[in-house]
């Protein structure tokens, strides 16, 4: 496909796009004959857009007029800021559903509010913001009013809004420039919206409610079980969650969107924190049915891995130096001004070099040759020139980046194949219950009643939230307490069938034990290979069921 292909073909989808969002039916022989291209390529167009729909938890219709999307105006709008999102820096993509000009203008007077009152908001956060505006007054504009009703019963989860007089100046701005008039109920989404994208500027963390502390507690306990890191103690991690998944809750309520630019890459450099996060989260206790997507879960393991690199840093240097205290005083006073984190620097002679234990030592620096050692060593001068400074950092580096290299490995754990060894099968089954049914029913239970008792925990949690990952994989899993030994189950089917808004054909039943929870990661990370390479683990079952 030439770039000019490309680049028509993107616009096309964007046009069909606006088209579904403006309640159309269209018909593959319609578009086709309308845009002077193949019905093949319609189809991939219309496979795209069902894509874009489905991150948002929707789905599109089809009658004998064609496909078309059933559904209200605050979803046409969460779907309509993905797509505007995700071209942000070419806006000439979406040009058909962007009102450039509108776009301007709104950016130009949230950014002025926001400069004059001194708040930073990250600027992925900004962008939301900016884009949920932009829809609201354009599509307002047009006739296309969005409607609460129904969405605000949660609204005791959140306080009443009317104490952030801040978020109505911000709007208020906008109908100072004539730009637009809010309504009510436009203003209490609205403040859904910018609070859910800022909410450490809008209101104090000691007015969340305190059962939502403990949850966030809780999750921070299963996810540290499941990664074997101790991550109960870091309270940074602990408040970061804490305004982050209240700022989610607010999200959910508003049926917004926050589109995560990072979260390719999440997913490949850290793929067991993510399954491990995604799986915490799926048994996290939300207080009413929530649908998460990719990026939500990319950003909260995000919070995750910056608490793991806050352990996972260079605990200990050893300086080795024959000439005294005063030397090495001005040495490790170097060493702090480009290494601030070391939680210590000790000195020792060469004499004393020989004698140490030196396993939990992570660099040697030394003034003088040494031996050969089982830790790297860092040869400088005993006045620390910028030559040498820029030696230890290259080191430095070198150990955060071996510390950080990703194990992608062509065989699954010893311990996971113990799991799932005679629980793998290759089966037809034509939809999510029999699916779920058929693996339950393979499992040993003590008796029948807590085996309908774990099938109905299954069944309860997929009304909460769709146990689907991606590319496929459904990881369904039930209430651990009725769970007496830890087994996980695979199945292969023959083609895929409905798993609520997406297809499924790899279902992985997880039948983990509270307190075998350490047990998740190594099956997630297997289940996210799994996911950028499905031929990698049908071959590897085929290779364990034998």
């Amino acid at each position: 496909m030439s770039v000019i292909q490309y680049q028509e073909s993107k616009l096309r989808r964007v046009a069909i796009l606006n088209r579904l969002s403006n309640f159309e039916h269209v018909s593959y022989q319609q578009l086709s004959e309308e845009y002077y291209v193949s019905r093949s390529s319609i189809a991939n167009d219309i496979s795209y857009i069902k894509y874009v729909f489905a991150k948002e938890g929707l789905n599109l219709s089809f009658d004998r007029f064609g496909t078309y999307f059933e559904g209200n105006e605050i979803q046409v709008q969460k779907v309509l800021k993905r797509m505007i999102l995700n071209h942000f820096d070419e806006l000439e993509i979406v040009r058909e559903i962007v009102d450039r000009k509108l776009l301007e203008t709104v950016e130009r007077s949230f950014r002025e509010s926001i400069a004059d009152k001194q708040i930073e908001i990250p600027e992925s956060y900004f962008s939301s913001i900016i884009v949920s505006n932009l829809l609201m007054i354009q599509r307002s504009r047009e006739g296309k009013k969005i409607s609460l009703k129904g969405k605000n019963q949660y609204g005791k989860y959140f306080l009443e809004f009317n104490k952030y007089p801040l978020v109505c100046e911000l709007l208020h701005q906008l109908e100072e420039q004539r730009i637009y008039q809010f309504s009510q109920e436009e203003v209490q989404y609205l403040t859904y919206v910018i609070v859910g994208s800022g909410l450490r500027f809008f209101m104090k963390n000691e007015t969340i409610p305190l059962v939502f502390r403990e949850k966030i507690r809780q999750l921070i306990q299963k996810v540290s079980r499941g990664i074997q890191i101790d991550l109960t103690q870091d309270s940074r991690l602990e408040e970061d969650l804490l305004v982050h998944l209240y700022q989610l809750l607010l999200r959910i309520e508003a049926q917004t969107t926050i589109v995560n630019p990072l979260i390719d890459e999440i997913k490949q450099n850290y793929p067991s924190l993510y399954g491990v996060v995604w799986f915490a989260l799926n048994d996290f206790r939300w207080p009413y049915q929530v649908s998460l997507s990719e990026d939500e879960v990319g950003f909260v393991a995000i919070h995750f891995q910056a608490a793991i690199e806050r352990v996972k840093r260079l605990n200990r240097l050893l300086f080795v130096c024959p000439n005294g205290m005063g030397t090495s005083s001005f040495v490790s006073a170097k060493i702090r001004r480009i290494l601030p984190d070391i939680d210590s620097i000790e000195t020792a002679s060469v004499d004393k070099l020989n004698r140490l234990d030196l396993f939990d030592v992570d660099l040697i620096i030394s003034t003088v040759d040494i031996p050969k050692q089982i830790r790297p060593v860092v040869r400088i001068s005993p006045m620390v020139t910028a030559r040498d400074m820029k030696r230890i950092m290259n080191h430095y580096i070198d150990l955060v980046i071996d510390n950080e290299q990703i194990n992608i490995e062509g065989s699954i754990s010893e311990k996971v194949k113990h799991l799932i060894s005679s629980n793998v099968y290759f089966d037809h089954l034509d939809s999510k219950e029999a699916a779920i049914r058929f693996l339950v029913d393979q499992q040993q239970f003590e008796n029948e009643d807590l085996k309908q008792r774990f099938l109905h925990s299954i069944f309860e949690r997929e009304e909460i939230q769709s146990t689907y990952l991606e590319n496929g994989f459904a990881i369904p899993h039930g209430n651990p307490n009725v769970v007496k030994q830890t087994s996980v189950a695979v199945l292969i089917a023959d083609k895929p069938f409905s798993w609520g808004y997406q297809k499924a054909d790899i279902v992985v039943l997880l039948m983990i034990r509270e307190e075998d929870v350490k047990e998740v990661e190594p099956v997630m990370k297997m289940v996210m290979q799994g996911i950028e390479d499905k031929n990698w683990f049908i071959s590897k079952m085929l290779e364990v069921r034998e």
